[in-house]
């Protein structure tokens, strides 16, 4: 069994892997659960891999040679989610299918003029806490599943910029920053 190429649970185990990081990866910031997922997670299938690869190499190596494509699928699959991360392709889809709701949203919670605690779900991005700021403008927090932290989106047409607890800020496309704040861990 050990010596056989990677069959469908091994290919789903790399597939959901990445998929949960490719997730993480269109936040409004890098999580730092995203870092640690890809390091236990991604290891751990790794070293399977490895140790199949190994005790295939030993017992039969022209297993290997005659069916290169399935031993290096999960390598494939990873590759692809460097790729699409390296050049933030998760977070600019996911962006883009959800700004009209996130521009809905903004412009909701500036008219208001209010605090909002309770979550909605905007677009693609799940949302818990949501605050009017100074010149007509909205910021909210991304809740994402599985991940605390206090990071999420500005959106300020006039340009004024909270600046109470916010530790990054950086432009996205027109009056759209992402921030981050201190996640008090």
């Amino acid at each position: 069994m050990l010596d056989k190429p990677p069959g469908w649970p091994l290919l789903t185990a790399f597939s959901l892997a990445v998929l949960v990081a490719l997730w993480w990866a269109s936040g409004p910031y890098v999580y730092a659960e995203f870092v640690l997922w890809v390091l236990f997670i991604g290891g751990f299938l790794t070293f399977v891999w490895t140790v199949r690869a190994v005790v295939a190499l030993i017992r039969d190596a022209d297993a290997i040679r005659h069916r290169k494509l399935r031993w290096f699928m999960p390598w494939i699959i990873v590759c692809g989610m460097v790729v699409a991360v390296s050049l933030d392709w998760p977070f600019r889809v996911r962006f883009a299918l959800s700004e009209s709701a996130l521009i809905a949203h903004a412009q909701a919670v500036a008219r208001s003029g209010d605090v909002w605690m309770e979550c909605h779900q905007v677009g693609l991005y799940p949302t818990c806490w949501s605050e009017a700021t100074p010149g007509g403008g909205a910021r909210f927090r991304v809740s994402d599943p599985g991940i605390r932290t206090s990071a999420g989106f500005v959106w300020s047409p006039a340009g004024q910029m909270p600046e109470d607890d916010v530790e990054s800020l950086d432009p996205l496309t027109g009056p759209w920053y992402a921030y981050s704040g201190w996640d008090k861990w």
